[in-house]
């Protein structure tokens, strides 16, 4: 196991769970963060995911004794969309439910919204919001399976597509066009699907070296986004303000040799469920916290740490009862 990468992911996933419920807090909702102001920046986790992605799709695809598009593909589609859907379904019987006990149907989607959500299409707007980045990741693994040839052979392709993408996604964004699914499409976070390609194919030809002192610097430089760049400034230069920070700390974590234990590797495992539900599970306990006690989660640090207590909890419970038995499985 890769114990840096993976636990990496689980830092990931609560750096983005931690910077939505700072944002709401500071936003509409009128709480009052102090130590949450560390997530400010927390957006990043979200730059992190994808060079791991990129990282961890080449890495393994690389080292198969034989590649298979067909089977490649198939495993992105049991990996991605059965537990997101499972999520997405929750969803929406919450965003129902809550408008049939309050009257608030600002949650439910509308048809074209639900239709796009659930097929992961480019779209300006999601049933879950954190969803542009799923489909982000499955135009990668459709390019990815569209040109990779497999170990031991010419992969240089892939290389040329995915500067090439990289680079029409930063000219895009610098032009400042607003154009639905395009932006997605776009976005300029595919650069750090490149980084990570690139680390893993620098890993794998045997150079090992800086990875201290790339650890070193990244984790200066994604703490300094942290505590100094709002989560929506970094979308211009996103590439440069979180992704070059976010490559150099996975480059960097590729030189950690440790056993994880159980809590360890659960922290890492249950990262895609935190990821999916964090949202959702701040309206339930929202909603419980104000029925229950007459407080906001959003109110000060202690109700925030609580509530992202709380979900961290569901997220590994859900993953080790329904996630993991459906991934031995698949």
């Amino acid at each position: 196991m890769l114990s840096g990468i993976h636990l990496l992911r689980g830092l990931a996933a609560l750096l983005v769970a931690g910077f939505h419920i700072q944002a709401a807090a500071r936003g509409g909702e009128g709480g009052n963060p102090v130590l949450f102001e560390g997530f400010r920046g927390g957006a990043l986790g979200v730059d992190i995911f994808f060079v791991i992605s990129g990282f961890i799709i080449y890495y393994t695809a690389s080292r198969a004794p034989v590649w298979s598009a067909r089977n490649f593909v198939s495993g992105r589609f049991f990996r991605i969309y059965p537990v997101y859907w499972i999520v997405l379904a929750a969803f929406i019987a919450l965003a129902f439910g809550l408008w049939m006990l309050t009257g608030d149907a600002s949650k439910l989607p509308s048809t074209e919204v639900l239709v796009r959500s659930i097929l992961l299409l480019p779209s300006d707007q999601y049933a879950i919001s954190i969803a542009w980045t799923l489909t982000i990741e499955l135009l990668f693994y459709a390019l990815f399976a569209a040109v990779f040839r497999g170990k031991g052979q010419d992969n240089s392709l892939l290389f040329v597509c995915m500067l090439s993408w990289a680079l029409f996604s930063i000219l895009f964004t610098a032009t400042g066009l607003q154009a639905g699914g395009m932006n997605v499409i776009f976005h300029p976070a595919v650069s750090e699907l490149l980084f990570g390609v690139v680390i893993a194919h620098i890993y794998l030809v045997g150079e090992r070296r800086f990875a201290n002192a790339a650890f070193a610097l990244g984790l200066g430089g994604t703490l300094a986004t942290l505590l100094f760049v709002e989560g929506g400034d970094l979308h211009t230069w996103r590439s440069v303000i979180a992704g070059v920070p976010a490559a150099l700390l996975v480059y960097g974590a590729l030189g950690l040799r440790k056993e994880l234990g159980f809590f360890g590797k659960l922290f890492g495992d249950a990262s895609y469920l935190l990821y999916l539900i964090h949202i959702p599970a701040y309206l339930v306990l929202g909603f419980v916290f104000e029925k229950a006690f007459g407080i906001s989660i959003y109110a000060n640090d202690l109700t925030m740490g609580a509530t992202l207590g709380l979900t961290f909890i569901a997220a590994c419970a859900a993953h080790l009862m329904i996630e993991r038995p459906y991934q031995a499985w698949y």
